[in-house]
């Protein structure tokens, strides 16, 4: 282009900015004089400029002018670059032009951006671009796009990434209103998208309907990770507490779209994964109202609006719009970030909620979700018949016990039941429900900093926090303020196991369970502020909970040896008048030891308590002080609950649940009509619940892993490499992590995608690619000896089971019932599969033809973690001398492949703590195990021949909740990592 024609171009471009946007085509159309290709040249830097709403490092339109002046960038069909063929040109904006092209090497379509020349010639900037777009390909999820690779070829530099079909959000959005279901569906897509970018520490920072692509098949993709920044890696428990800071590009650029950046971004200052929030919310209000948020005449006008007004409300926007729907939307679109979600995947939770919930009511006849988002209609005079009938359940059982108390209520409990009858109860379930209002926004505080508390409360006022601390196996309590770092030991250190600890509702005293051995755990007494520890009671399962006045008190006693029972507890403060108020006979129980708390309602009526099920899920229990009822407060089960607090104002309780122990969080559960939403939503382990009278706070233990793969030539600790696969989380004991393939290579599960699911990589950590993705939790992989099949356990139908995939991760395939199997081996001959479980009450083990067909019980001891010989003669198990399926083993046995008693048994190490990890050593002369002592986990290796155990590894350090040998037994594979568990105040935020 020459000179004269720029300057040409430019002044018609310059006065189009100076008037309205509606005026600017016009304006464009009359200035060009019927000029086509003049009118092209000025729109296309119309369109990439910064003024229009797209604001980047430089202004746009520098970059396309560049183009549209030398021409130099474009590329034309059939011309190749690097290993691309391009087929046509497909868009051009300023961060450069996007071509169709053909992959020659895979024989597949790509899209390929080609950067304009102003990006290019700024070497930092290039850098940073580099950086940036190589640590985006790194992502590996189904709704992000997957960028191939970054290159140059001459003087261009090229983004190759995967080529989709569709149309993009803003283009769907201006073809017809989305239905709510719609609208949700992308959302929670985007939000799981987003989760794994700030897991791997990538900010998007321009989410908007553009960069958003609607597949025809209903997946989203997110495009354009080109203003993403790296945040800091911090750890994860930083994360939970501070912002994630990022790699700044120079104080005070405003990067995003006008419309869809958050306020922290419209000022130029540093922004974080909350800003992605908020971007994300915009989008969301936009695809359910028909409006965008923040509006105004000039991109200017609208950053204003973002900074100083708030948007109108969804609900005059959208017609009977769910509340729930409204609160996500507020809370995402708060100016003061630390009002908002502080993560992403909370914001995910609460959307999938929102639309089980929503296809639950449409279920029922009750909601219309399928109708337009903006037009949705729910019937005011059309009851919702199973809400109703929860709630008049719940009022007629509250009405009943008032009845009792006070007889003179009853003409107005009468009336209130007949109000319910004639159709009030609708709108008092509505009113009810809007009154559960706790916790909506919380205030995250960390309490400790050790990294070792495993139990903590808070005193009634909530001005100080009681805890636990263990170290080196000696545990001793705890006190401080809430505000002040000002600790007091008030329990000396003993090698003892502290199983729960309560404060009197005075506040005066406090109350701990001491467990050795874990023997029956006696409840001491002593002043709050430290003093001479008083003897209560024997035979306690779990922490106390008291009556409203004090005076009595509830426990858990588990295991009743000769029945098989345990049973919830009553008895009085000084401990006598022991009362058995329930019993439960395996396969459940009241909850497993430590998780378990009851909780006593504020009226004193009601004592709610956790039901776990090895065959099933779990569930939470309400029962009427006298025994003569109890109530299932959720019908539809959870995999794990544990402890749970009434809400002093009887709206709800909070609860510690999750699809297992090491993966639980805290949840409000509604009284009225069993609905439930997190409170807590994070990445790490949520051990227990300490409420203040006010209920304006609570203190958990949170915990959190640092585990990484090591791999360890010939078992040598000292040549031990860790591979850069990243955190891998901690599992516990809920199955190995780690396998050797024939070839060499590496299964591993990694909670990467945000579930657990099963890896692949070499030996030296490269060629990583997921196996499983969206279906539960899948642990304990061991690979056939041909290398053909993967058998793992898997959550994916409800309770773990065993499966089997092709090596490649296709054809998976159930091999058990989902009754509580785990920890599965592969029998030599690649025949049969042998795996622990809990179908029987206990843990026992069993085999399964590798095809499939009706399991086969080996044993009917107590037993785990099976290992098959070298020659395929011979089974090694662990189990525990106790009943406990909790406990852990302490013991070796060895019996005929075939099954029936053990030919050979053995002790292991003593002292030490072993819990599910055992294989046999190459040559068939040794079973291997781990052992954990001090907090140190290292492989010990039982002799078949007799003789004392063996240490195989001298690790100084971390636990190890992995490990697997070569087949040739010449390398180890392992991981190793420590556990930190801290106490962290939640406190409303309003």
């Amino acid at each position: 282009m020459k000179p004269e024609r720029w300057q040409k171009v430019k002044e018609i471009f310059q006065a189009a900015l100076d008037r309205a946007p509606a005026e600017r085509s016009a304006f464009v159309s009359q200035a060009c004089e019927g000029n086509e290709e003049l009118r092209k040249e000025v729109e296309s830097l119309i369109s990439s400029d910064g003024r229009t709403g797209a604001f980047l490092d430089s202004p746009a339109y520098e970059a396309a002018a560049e183009t549209i002046v030398n021409g130099k960038s474009e590329l034309k069909p059939g011309q190749v670059a690097g290993s691309y063929e391009i087929v046509s040109f497909i868009s051009r904006g300023g961060m450069g032009e996007v071509y169709l092209a053909q992959d020659r090497r895979l024989s597949r379509k790509v899209a390929l951006k080609l950067l304009p020349a102003a990006f290019t010639k700024d070497d930092e900037r290039l850098r940073r671009f580099e950086q940036e777009a190589r640590a985006a390909s790194a992502l590996n999820h189904p709704n992000i796009i997957t960028i191939y690779e970054v290159f140059k070829t001459q003087a261009n530099y090229l983004i190759a990434t995967e080529f989709v079909e569709g149309e993009t959000l803003r283009q769907r959005l201006s073809r017809s209103p989305l239905t709510l279901s719609e609208a949700l569906n992308i959302a929670i897509q985007v939000a799981d998208a987003l989760a794994s970018a700030h897991k791997a520490g990538i900010i998007h920072r321009d989410i908007k309907p553009e960069n958003i692509m609607l597949r025809p098949d209903g997946y989203v993709k997110i495009l354009d990770f080109g203003l993403a920044k790296l945040a800091e890696h911090t750890t994860e428990t930083d994360a939970a507490e501070a912002p994630t800071r990022q790699v700044r590009t120079g104080s005070g650029v405003v990067m995003g779209t006008a419309g869809y950046m958050s306020p922290e971004q419209a000022r130029g200052k540093e922004v974080d994964t909350r800003s992605d929030v908020f971007s994300l919310g915009a989008v969301i209000y936009e695809m359910v109202s028909g409006q965008k948020p923040f509006d105004g005449e000039t991109p200017s006008d609208t950053l204003a609006a973002i900074l100083k007004t708030e948007p109108p409300p969804i609900s005059e926007l959208m017609q009977d719009a769910p509340p729930e729907l409204v609160r996500i939307v507020h809370k995402t679109l708060r100016k003061d970030r630390e009002e908002r979600y502080q993560v992403v995947k909370e914001l995910l939770l609460d959307l999938r909620a929102l639309k089980q919930d929503l296809e639950f009511q449409e279920k029922m006849g009750s909601a219309r979700p399928s109708m337009t988002a903006r037009a949705a209609t729910v019937s005011p005079s059309t009851p919702q018949t199973a809400e109703v009938r929860n709630a008049i359940s719940t009022i007629t059982d509250s009405i009943s016990i008032e009845i009792k108390r006070h007889r003179g209520a009853a003409l107005i409990a009468l009336a209130l039941v007949l109000l319910v009858l004639t159709g009030g109860g609708y709108w008092l379930y509505k009113y009810f429900r809007k009154t559960e209002a706790h916790f909506q926004s919380i205030k995250v505080t960390r309490l400790t900093n050790s990294g070792k508390v495993i139990d903590a409360t808070l005193t009634p006022d909530g001005r100080y926090v009681v805890y636990v601390l263990s170290d080196a196996r000696r545990q001793s309590i705890w006190i401080r303020q809430v505000s002040t770092a000002n600790d007091k030991e008030i329990v000396p250190g003993a090698d003892v196991g502290v199983f729960g600890i309560t404060v009197s509702p005075d506040g005066n005293d406090l109350y701990y369970v001491i467990k050795q051995n874990l023997d029956k755990g006696t409840l001491y007494r002593i002043p709050v502020f430290g003093g001479t520890p008083m003897k209560v009671l024997e035979w306690l399962d779990s922490s106390i909970a008291f009556s409203p006045d004090g005076k009595r008190f509830t426990w858990v006693r588990g295991s009743f040896p000769s029945e098989g029972e345990s049973a919830l507890m009553i008895a009085n403060v000084d401990g006598a008048n022991e009362q058995v108020l329930a019993k439960r006979k395996r396969p459940e129980a009241f909850a497993p030891i430590f998780f378990t708390t009851p909780s006593w309602s504020p009226d004193g009526e009601l004592i709610a308590c956790a039901v776990s099920n090895v065959t099933g899920p779990s569930h939470l229990f309400s029962f009427t002080v006298n025994g003569a009822k109890e109530k299932d407060l959720t019908p539809n089960g959870l995999p794990f609950i544990a402890r749970s607090q009434w809400l002093p104002d009887m709206s709800g309780l909070l609860i510690i649940a999750g699809t297992s122990p090491s993966e639980s969080q805290v949840w409000l559960l509604s009284y009225l009509d069993r609905a439930m939403r997190p409170v807590t939503n994070d990445l790490d382990q949520h051990r227990d619940i300490g409420l203040s009278a006010q209920a304006d706070k609570f203190v958990s233990v949170v915990a959190t892993g640092l585990v990484n793969v090591f791999v360890v030539p010939e078992g040598n600790s000292d040549k031990a490499v860790q591979l850069p696969v990243g955190n891998l989380s901690f599992y516990g004991s809920g199955g190995n992590s780690v396998a050797w393939t024939p070839d060499g290579r590496i299964i591993f599960a990694s909670n990467e995608s945000s579930t657990i699911d099963l890896w692949i990589m070499d030996a030296d950590g490269s060629q990583r690619k997921q196996l499983t993705s969206n279906s539960g939790k899948n642990i304990g992989p061991v690979v056939s000896a041909d290398g053909r099949y993967i058998v793992f356990t898997s959550t994916r139908t409800g309770a773990g089971a065993i499966w089997r995939m092709n090596i490649d991760g296709s054809n998976p395939k159930q091999l058990s019932k989902g009754q509580g199997e785990w920890l599965p081996t592969i029998s030599p001959d690649g025949q049969w599969v042998l795996f622990s479980s809990l179908g029987t009450a206990k843990p026992t083990l069993w085999k399964v033809s590798i095809d499939g067909g009706s399991p086969v019980e080996l044993t009917s001891k107590p037993s785990i973690s099976p290992t098959v010989s070298p020659d395929g003669k011979f089974i090694a198990y662990l189990y525990a001398d106790s009943y406990d399926p909790f406990a852990p083993a302490n013991r070796i046995a060895v019996i005929p492949f075939e099954g029936g008693e053990p030919v050979k048994t053995f002790s292991i190490q003593q002292g030490s703590r072993v819990y599910t990890l055992a294989q046999w050593s190459a040559d068939g002369k040794a079973v291997f195990y781990t052992a954990t002592n001090n907090n140190t986990t290292n492989i010990w290796s039982q002799s078949l021949d007799g003789g004392p155990p063996k240490q195989v590894t001298q690790f100084k350090d971390s636990l190890m909740n992995g490990f697997a040998w070569s087949r040739d037994g010449k390398n180890l594979v392992c991981t190793r990592g420590i556990q930190l568990r801290d106490a962290v105040l939640f406190s409303e935020s309003r």
